[in-house]
């Protein structure tokens, strides 16, 4: 069910809150609309992700549970066995005995291939690596935390441990090796910021032509598609492909406005095959043909 304005701004306020108390977990849950109130959004979340990397005194006041939230799933992603504080955490209420849940119903659209990915890739290493995964609370947001993730080879099924942070007045001293982790975990952070920009900036510097697929843009950032798709949409509201076309046609439309170009000489100069192609995406970004557009 689409969300209301109200209640999209309540979660943009709560979010704020959030931030201004110090905890940089929770994400707003950009909606199909794509409007003004999820470009605040969008900013809120990647504020998040820079104030987490850099603030490194507010890392001081938070630690890793000991005993971390522990899902057991199987080969289908149904639940078997569980923490019950996991309900608490995301604010829902624990199924009714006998009624299967999949873990899947608690991942954004955006973890749900990188889950699938670990998945791919889990070894029986003793040190499984920290990723992040971003749940569904039960109000609608979003909340983010480390994960690791173990083969239980006897019973042929996962457990998913959820690292959720607290703050904690009366901290003691982190150990060596949880500081190393936290400073992993940090890095990581700040190289999915980096990767970001990064992505950002060759769509923009490439406006003249198409971009490639996403496995060659992976092999030119050094990455994967899968990590592509999900941060740049989770960052911006859409594709690479989608913002890339999007500013293409921003371009284009100053172009028609301040230039006596010709149309056709405008949809080569924004990368487009023919003119008839350019017109069709002009129309459907702008409700109106590039000739209609520049009488205006």
């Amino acid at each position: 069910m689409e969300r209301t304005n109200e209640e999209r701004f309540e979660q943009l306020f709560n979010q704020i809150t959030e931030i201004a108390e110090g905890n940089f977990e929770f994400r707003y849950k950009p909606s199909a609309r794509l409007d003004h109130i999820d470009t605040v959004g969008t900013h809120l979340n990647m504020l998040s992700e820079e104030i987490a990397y850099f603030n490194f005194e507010s890392y001081a006041n938070f630690l890793i549970r000991p005993a971390p939230v522990v899902l057991i799933f199987d080969s289908k992603g149904r639940l078997t066995n569980f923490s019950s504080c996991f309900w608490e955490i995301l604010g829902y209420t624990p199924p009714p005995q006998g009624i299967e849940v999949s873990i899947d119903s608690f991942l954004t659209e955006y973890s749900i291939p990188l889950l699938t990915e670990e998945l791919n890739s889990l070894t029986q290493e003793l040190n499984p690596r920290i990723f992040p995964l971003d749940f569904n609370t039960a109000d609608k947001r979003i909340f983010r935390s480390n994960c690791s993730l173990s083969l239980l080879i006897q019973e042929h099924r996962y457990a998913l441990l959820i690292y959720e942070d607290f703050k904690h007045k009366n901290l003691k001293e982190f150990s060596g090796s949880q500081k190393t982790q936290r400073q992993s975990v940090r890095t990581r952070s700040a190289r999915n910021w980096v990767l970001l920009k990064n992505l950002r900036m060759y769509s923009l510097r490439n406006l003249n032509k198409p971009l490639p697929s996403l496995k060659e843009i992976g092999l030119l950032h050094h990455t994967n598609a899968t990590k592509i798709k999900a941060e740049f949409k989770k960052a911006f509201g859409m594709t690479i492909h989608q913002f890339h076309l999007q500013q293409r046609l921003k371009q284009a439309a100053l172009l028609l406005q301040t230039t006596d170009l010709m149309v056709k000489e405008i949809s080569k100069k924004c990368g487009f095959g023919s003119e008839a192609h350019f017109s069709r995406c002009f129309k459907k970004q702008y409700n109106q043909t590039p000739i209609s557009y520049r009488e205006c």
